[in-house]
C-alpha cells in the first residue's frame, strides 16, 4: 500500500514534468 501512495504522490510531478517537455518540444 506505501508503494501506491508513493507512486500517486511522484505521478503528478512526472505528469507537469510530462506536459513541460511536450510544450518544449
Amino acid at each position: 500500500k506505501q508503494g501506491e501512495e508513493f507512486e500517486k504522490k511522484i505521478a503528478p510531478p512526472t505528469l507537469l514534468l510530462y506536459v513541460d517537455a511536450g510544450k518544449d518540444t
